[in-house]
């Protein structure tokens, strides 16, 4: 599954590309990310309860798993997905230009020398060396003392009971440039103003129509690397 992506759109690209206002960007000063991991805390577009598509920011992760992070979505008729989805506020965008799955066979070195699995990077084709686009996802509030800590060093946040929103992105079959590196699934990717509105806004049948592999010819490997995405 997709548990590495990046996302180095400018602030203001994202804003114009998500059709966002400047009063409802609430990310204050956003950096560009080169590589983002489950729990780290991205970008997402979402509708407030004024109706506005607002930038904020989430962490990345729906719940804690035995192994790890729930980030990925597939079973949208399984529970909790088939009543997430039902919830037009608790679809969101995620922003991104890049995501990236393990090389099967590669290897690169290691923080400590030793071989370890190169990263796979898929971008969008075009003449832009990483065209934006957003991939399909959910959001919902945090609960502190329900969901409990996300790591110890969120202790200050819960005294405070400040509000943190955790996300996750559906997935879907491969097309056949992504089947050959990981032959389960691929994020769903959407890439047009019309495909954002049916996300956000449409019927549970319109949104669900979306979970489909990108076309063969929309999607390239940039390279097989290292574990970040600069450009």
């Amino acid at each position: 599954m997709c548990n590495l992506y990046a996302n180095m759109t400018s602030q203001q690209a994202m804003r114009q590309l998500f059709d966002v206002r400047p009063e409802h960007d609430l990310l204050g000063n956003s950096r560009p990310q080169a590589a983002l991991f489950p729990d780290a805390q991205a970008p997402i577009v979402r509708i407030d309860d004024e109706g506005n598509r607002t930038l904020m920011h989430a962490r990345w992760g729906w719940n804690k798993a035995k192994f790890g992070w729930v980030t990925n979505i597939r079973n949208l008729g399984g529970w909790p997905w088939k009543y997430v989805i039902q919830e037009q506020s608790q679809r969101c965008l995620v922003p991104a230009s890049s995501f990236s799955e393990y090389h099967p066979t590669e290897k690169i070195t290691g923080k400590t020398g030793k071989p370890v699995k190169a990263a796979a990077w898929f971008r969008l084709t075009g003449d832009e060396p990483r065209r934006p686009f957003a991939f399909a996802g959910f959001s919902r509030r945090w609960n502190w003392e329900k969901d409990g800590l996300r790591k110890k060093s969120d202790e200050d946040l819960v005294e405070s009971d400040t509000p943190t929103l955790a996300m996750a992105f559906m997935t879907t079959e491969p097309n056949e440039v992504v089947a050959p590196i990981h032959p389960k699934a691929m994020p769903v990717i959407l890439r047009t103003p019309e495909e954002f509105e049916q996300w956000l806004h449409g019927s549970p049948e319109e949104a669900a129509e979306l979970q489909r592999p990108l076309p063969d010819d929309a999607l390239e490997i940039a390279f097989v690397g290292e574990k970040e995405d600069h450009t």
